[in-house]
C-alpha cells in the first residue's frame, strides 16, 4: 500500500479535526503503517476506498480513529507523579482525580493501588478517546508484562491471577474497580465532567500542535479546583504556551 502526500494529507487533517493529534510530515510512516493494519484487517487494498468508507461508516471511522490514537503503556509509568500526590496532598479529605488520557487503564489503576494503600478516600473518572481502549480498561485484565514495576505485594492484594488460558494475566479486583469510572471523552471537543482536585493529562499533549495545547490546558485549568494539580508527562511541559497555572516542579502544575 503506497500512501501518497495527498491521500496522508487529507487523512492528517480527519485526524486533527476530530481529536487534535497533529501528524505533521514527519508522521508519515507511522499513519501509513497504522492505516495498512487497520486496512488488511477489513480487506480493502486502495486508500481512496478506505478513505470513502470512513466517510460514511461512523463505526469504521472510529476504528481508524483507535488505531492511529493508541499508544504503549504500562502499569507504575513515570510514577514519581503518584510520589509527589502522596507526599503533598492529605488523605483526610475525599479526592476527585481525572485520569484524562488513561488509554488502557494502567494509569488510572496503578494510581488506585497507591491511593488505596494510603487510607485515601476517592473516586477517578478516566477516559479516552479510543472505544478499543475503554474495553480493555473496563474488563481489566491485563498480561503480568505490564505490571513489571509494581511491587509483588500490591499485586497479590489488588489482583487476581489468572489459569488456564489465562495463565501469565491478572485481573483488577473488584474493590479497586469500583473507584474508577471508565467513560469516552474527546479533550478537544467534549465538555469536562465536572470538578477535580487533581488531573493527570500525561504523554498525549506531545501529539498537539501549539494551539491545541493552550485549548485543552485552558480546558484542564476551567476543570480544577482552586490549589489544584495538573500532572503532565515527563517528557511534556507547559513552556512556550500561555497558560495560567503556577509551575510546581517540571510536569506538574497548580491551580
Amino acid at each position: 500500500m503506497n500512501l501518497s502526500h495527498k491521500q496522508f494529507k487529507l487523512l492528517s487533517d480527519i485526524v486533527y479535526e476530530t481529536c487534535g493529534i497533529n501528524l505533521h510530515d514527519g508522521k508519515e510512516t507511522l499513519l501509513s503503517t497504522r492505516l495498512n493494519k487497520r486496512m488488511r484487517a477489513i480487506s480493502i487494498k486502495s486508500v481512496d476506498d478506505y478513505i470513502d468508507l470512513i466517510k460514511k461508516d461512523a463505526d469504521e471511522f472510529m476504528s481508524f480513529i483507535d488505531a492511529i490514537s493508541t499508544n504503549h503503556t504500562y502499569f507504575y509509568r513515570e510514577n514519581q507523579h503518584c510520589d509527589y500526590v502522596l507526599n503533598m496532598v492529605d488523605n483526610s479529605k475525599p479526592l476527585s482525580l481525572w485520569s484524562a488520557a488513561s488509554s488502557s487503564g494502567e494509569e488510572a489503576f496503578s494510581i488506585s493501588f497507591q491511593l488505596l494503600e494510603n487510607g485515601y478516600s476517592f473516586r477517578i473518572y478516566a477516559s479516552d478517546i479510543s472505544d478499543s481502549m475503554l474495553s480493555i480498561a473496563k474488563r481489566g485484565i491485563y498480561h503480568m508484562d505490564k505490571l513489571r514495576n509494581v511491587p509483588t505485594e500490591t499485586i497479590r492484594k489488588f489482583c487476581k491471577k489468572g489459569g488456564g488460558k489465562w495463565e501469565n494475566h491478572i485481573k483488577i479486583k473488584a474493590t479497586v474497580q469500583s473507584h474508577v469510572t471508565f467513560e469516552k471523552f474527546n479533550l478537544i471537543k467534549d465538555s469536562p465532567p465536572g470538578i477535580f482536585n487533581i488531573i493527570f493529562c500525561r504523554n498525549v499533549m506531545i501529539y498537539f500542535d501549539h494551539r491545541t495545547r493552550e485549548y485543552v490546558v485552558d480546558k484542564l485549568f476551567n476543570a480544577l479546583e482552586n490549589g489544584g494539580h495538573l500532572i503532565v508527562g515527563a517528557s511534556e511541559s507547559l513552556m512556550g504556551i500561555e497558560h495560567r497555572f503556577k509551575t510546581i516542579k517540571p510536569s506538574i502544575y497548580q491551580k
